[in-house]
């Protein structure tokens, strides 16, 4: 497996009737995938299946039961916390860092950093049972960075007004 796309983002959400469309493109490709196409095939298949705000939670355990090595657990995790994140949705950051963490062995120093960065970044999300708006990764990243700037405005501001007087006197 190529360690290129255990970094990248895989998770661009898609309108339903792109979604499905992808959907039964890859249906119709499956029915003759050789076994190197078939990871990346399912993997579009429940990636269209999530757009299409289907239960995906069963298709990832099956992948990841058919899963010969981490390198290939570690993207099915990624791109399954990359999916729920995108939605902002609880649980989402504990598979973000199951799959990094399976797939520290398998990507290079820089795709390490960045992957690392990124959920180092997605960390500050709010996240919540019920589903939002679907966004990309780089709406993401913008109101992570929004949501920190606006914590550390908080704290210096309350760290500013601490009067640290003696009570006494």
């Amino acid at each position: 497996m190529s360690e290129s796309l255990l970094s990248q983002w895989h998770a661009n959400p898609q309108n339903k009737m792109a979604a499905q469309q992808q959907l039964d493109d890859v249906r119709n490709q499956l029915k003759h995938a050789q076994e190197d196409s078939y990871l990346p095939l399912r993997i579009q298949e429940i990636t269209a299946r999530y757009w299409l705000d289907r239960d995906i939670s069963g298709d990832i355990d099956n992948l990841l039961a058919m899963c010969k090595d981490d390198s290939c657990k570690a993207l099915v995790t990624l791109i399954y916390g990359q999916l729920l994140i995108s939605r902002k949705l609880l649980g989402s950051m504990e598979y973000l860092h199951q799959g990094f963490k399976l797939a520290s062995n398998y990507i290079d120093a820089a795709g390490y950093l960045e992957v690392m960065r990124r959920h180092e970044r997605l960390k500050q999300l709010p996240l919540s049972n019920s589903p939002a708006t679907a966004q990309n990764i780089s709406d993401l990243l913008i109101e992570a960075d929004v949501i920190k700037k606006i914590k550390g405005k908080e704290k210096h501001h309350c760290d500013i007004m601490v009067d640290n007087k003696d009570t006494v006197g």
